[in-house]
């Protein structure tokens, strides 16, 4: 194949995709509340976890009043929720009714029993980029069902979590299969 076979055409939007869905969950004037996250990222090995939130998101008020937050993975049984916890504020809807909730070491982070993989974080910086903010929280506890286990290792295919192309077409999927390396 030479250099001229190779076309290329450009991307709108990101190719660092698909991730999974979070829900993120806030305490908002001491009541639970949570949004679809479609692009959150973790770093530093895990310990921390950066995502962007438009400044007009209700949840917003909770992470500036609590400086904590939950990042919950929904499981694909999940979607019907997790559409709703990303079309409908939570200033016109209480969307912890939908949810049974729980709390950790921190105790303004609402997490949701539901899904199978919770984290409970501190926010430790909040960078500003109208008409957007980074909120990055160092992750304090971790959570997973027992029965998303393989061997005593996480396995997520036991998960099944809801995925999104955060480009491309703009919708959820579900994780395949596991891949096989090739002998070398």
């Amino acid at each position: 194949m030479s250099e001229n076979d190779l076309i290329k055409q450009e991307v709108k939007g990101t190719v660092l995709n698909p991730l999974p869905v979070a829900l993120v969950g806030t305490q908002i004037r001491g009541k639970p509340n949570f949004l679809v996250i479609g692009y959150i990222s973790p770093f530093n090995f895990g310990r921390h976890i950066f995502f962007s939130l438009y400044k007009k998101r209700f949840s917003r008020e909770g992470i500036h009043e609590n400086k904590t937050f939950s990042v919950n993975i929904p499981s694909v049984d999940l979607l019907v929720e997790t559409n709703i916890c990303g079309t409908i504020s939570g200033r016109k809807f209480d969307k912890s009714t939908m949810f049974n909730i729980f709390y950790g070491e921190l105790k303004t982070a609402p997490m949701i029993q539901n899904c199978p993989l919770n984290m409970e974080c501190e926010v430790t910086e909040i960078l500003d980029y109208d008409p957007n903010e980074g909120i990055i929280g160092k992750v304090i506890k971790s959570y997973a069902n027992s029965e998303c286990f393989s061997n005593g290792k996480l396995d997520l295919r036991k998960v099944d979590p809801v995925i999104w192309a955060t480009g491309g077409d703009f919708n959820y999927y579900q994780l395949g299969g596991r891949l096989q390396v090739p002998e070398t």
